[in-house]
C-alpha cells in the first residue's frame, strides 16, 4: 500500500516538474515576442524611412512609443493623448506597417512556442501556452510603460498605464492562444 501511494506522488510531481517548465519557456516566449516587435519597430527607424531626432536614450523611448502606438496604447502628456502613428499628417511608413508588428510578432513566436513545446492534452496545451505566454508579454508591456517616459514641457510622456495592462494582456491571450490552437490542431 504505502508503495502504491509513493509512486502515485511521483508522476503528480513529475508533471508539476513539467508544467512549471513549459510555462517557464512560455513566459520566456512572451518576453522574445514582445522583444521583437519593439526591435522591429525600431528598425523602421533605424535602417527604414521613419525618422527620430536626438541622442540614443531619447531615440529609444521614441521607438518604444512608436510600438506602444502600434499596439492602439495613447502616449499621455498631461491631460492629452496621442497616438503618433495614426495621427501623423505625413508619415514616412504607413500605420498598417506598425499595426501589423505587435501582430506578426505574437503569431510567429507563438507558432515557434507550440510547434516546439507540447503538454498531454491538446485543451491543456492551448490554454497554457496562451496563459504563459500573455504573462510574459504584459510583464513586458507594463514594465516598458514605465520604462518609456520622457519629459516634455515639465510634463511626462509616457504610454497610458492602464491600456498597456489591458492591451499588452489582451493581445497575446487572442493571438497566441489562437495560433497554439491552430498549430496542435494541425500537427495532430
Amino acid at each position: 500500500m504505502e508503495s502504491t501511494a509513493t509512486s502515485d506522488a511521483e508522476p503528480q510531481s513529475m508533471r508539476s516538474k513539467r508544467l512549471a517548465s513549459f510555462c517557464t519557456r512560455g513566459f520566456t516566449f512572451g518576453l522574445l515576442s514582445y522583444l521583437v516587435g519593439y526591435l522591429l519597430v525600431a528598425a523602421l527607424f533605424v535602417v527604414g524611412p521613419a525618422n527620430v531626432e536626438g541622442p540614443l536614450d531619447v531615440k529609444l523611448k521614441w521607438f518604444g512609443f512608436a510600438f506602444y502606438n502600434a499596439h492602439f496604447i495613447p502616449i499621455a502628456i498631461g491631460s492629452q493623448s496621442y497616438n503618433y502613428i495614426s495621427q501623423a499628417s505625413d508619415p514616412a511608413v504607413p500605420p498598417i506597417v506598425y499595426y501589423a508588428i505587435p501582430v506578426v510578432s505574437l503569431l510567429a513566436t507563438s507558432a515557434v512556442f507550440s510547434a516546439r513545446n507540447r503538454l498531454g492534452e491538446t485543451v491543456e496545451t492551448v490554454v497554457y501556452s496562451g496563459a504563459s505566454i500573455t504573462v510574459g508579454y504584459a510583464a513586458m508591456a507594463i514594465v516598458g510603460a514605465f520604462t518609456f517616459t520622457l519629459p516634455i514641457l515639465g510634463m511626462t510622456a509616457q504610454p497610458d498605464l492602464q491600456k498597456a495592462a489591458a492591451i499588452g494582456a489582451a493581445y497575446p491571450i487572442v493571438l497566441a492562444t489562437v495560433t497554439t490552437f491552430a498549430v496542435v490542431f494541425l500537427r495532430r
